[in-house]
């Protein structure tokens, strides 16, 4: 299952970066592929290297952008059902069938904001 590393972690790689420790022994201490090692890098070092805390604030206005998109793909979804004659009843079933990661709260919300 995916996981975003947390800012403890990112301080640790920082921390063990500075240590000379190689992407797979990083991997192996937190207990994560050495893939994600590589990526969290590559993504997020800059010309003067790794910033954990910059590292950081990306991942977290990463989330929120998406989250943002996914609320507005959400919307038109629920503006075509509503278009194509289905009802707030059946639209709520659609949502729950179909988007089993959605809570019905969530479900709930995204059909207010709809009518």
């Amino acid at each position: 299952m995916y996981k975003q590393l947390t800012e403890k972690q990112r301080l640790q790689i920082w921390t063990l970066r500075k240590e000379r420790k190689s992407q797979s022994k990083i991997a192996e201490l937190l207990n994560i592929h050495r893939s994600t090692v590589g990526r969290e890098l590559a993504r997020n070092s800059g010309p003067y290297g790794y910033d954990p805390r910059l590292a950081q604030q990306l991942a977290a206005t990463r989330k929120q952008l998406h989250n943002q998109v996914i609320a507005i793909q959400y919307q038109e979804l629920l503006g075509k059902l509503q278009q194509m004659g289905i009802n707030k009843a059946q639209r709520q079933q659609f949502i729950v069938h179909f988007h089993p990661e959605l809570s019905l709260e969530q479900v709930d919300g995204l059909l207010q904001d709809c009518d």
